[in-house]
């Protein structure tokens, strides 16, 4: 179901060179082990019900990178980056929260156009900084809420979304970024499915998304399960959500 686009052999091999050069631990030692030691240069979609930790995560790596002397883009369609929560999450790990909130930059997306338009500035940005991050919560907000537009054909809708996600592959790839996205979703309507939401979109996000990170709610605990990945194997591993972030579960 979360088939990737078919590659040749000789670039697999080419994109795990470079995916080894750079590795952005998350902070928690069981996405570290589902990630193979945490992210790696190329397109993650994250996605999962309402408080999951997706918005955690995107925080969280923020600081992540910070700490690893990188910079970070953080492109908000939802209106959801709180400085201070990456203040809460500074102050329990004793790092400097002013140079922190320097070191990401934030620019609000508030239409699919303006999508567009933020992504050649951020094109433009990555020739000049050591940004190793890009992150975007979420991909699909406005073309989710341009579903029920009138003015708006389901051509039109779908060709834009193409161009955002086209622009998102060239710029990984030609700046060797991690990038980070979280999806809005829907249920899965299968009989006792296995993963019972899915992205909004997924069709069109199939093709350019080759790693899939599922966040799970439960009780006293989430879950990560990594449903898709074109190196990995799945798997599936229990956090928590704590004032310092995304950290193991550990059973009292």
């Amino acid at each position: 179901m979360y088939s990737s686009r078919i590659v040749s052999f000789e670039s697999m091999l080419k994109g795990k060179q470079k995916r080894d050069k750079f590795i952005l631990p998350t902070g928690c030692k069981n996405f570290n082990t589902i990630l193979e030691g945490g992210f790696h240069p190329g397109m993650y979609l994250i996605f999962g019900a309402n408080r999951t930790g997706k918005t955690q995560i995107c925080h969280q790596m923020c600081l992540q990178a910070y700490i690893s002397s990188s910079s970070s883009i953080y492109l908000d369609s939802e209106n959801t980056f709180r400085p201070e929560r990456i203040k809460e999450l500074c102050f329990t790990r004793g790092v400097d929260e002013e140079e922190a909130l320097k070191s990401i930059l934030i620019a609000k997306v508030l239409s699919n156009s303006t999508f567009l338009l933020k992504l050649n500035e951020v094109d433009k940005k990555l020739e000049k900084s050591n940004t190793k991050l890009l992150i975007i919560d979420s991909i699909n907000n406005h073309f989710r809420a341009d579903q029920g537009t009138v003015s708006i054909t389901h051509n039109e809708l779908k060709k834009t979304f193409l161009k955002i996600l086209q622009k998102l592959n060239d710029i990984t790839k030609k700046h060797n970024i991690i990038l980070l996205a979280t999806a809005q979703i829907s249920p899965n309507f299968i009989e006792k499915p296995i993963i019972k939401e899915n992205p909004v979109g997924l069709q069109y996000l199939n093709h350019f998304f080759s790693e899939f990170l599922y966040l799970i709610r439960n009780s006293d605990k989430n879950y990560v399960h990594l449903v898709n990945s074109k190196t990995l194997p799945e798997n599936k591993l229990p956090y928590i959500i704590s004032a310092r972030g995304i950290e193991n579960y550990v059973k009292l």
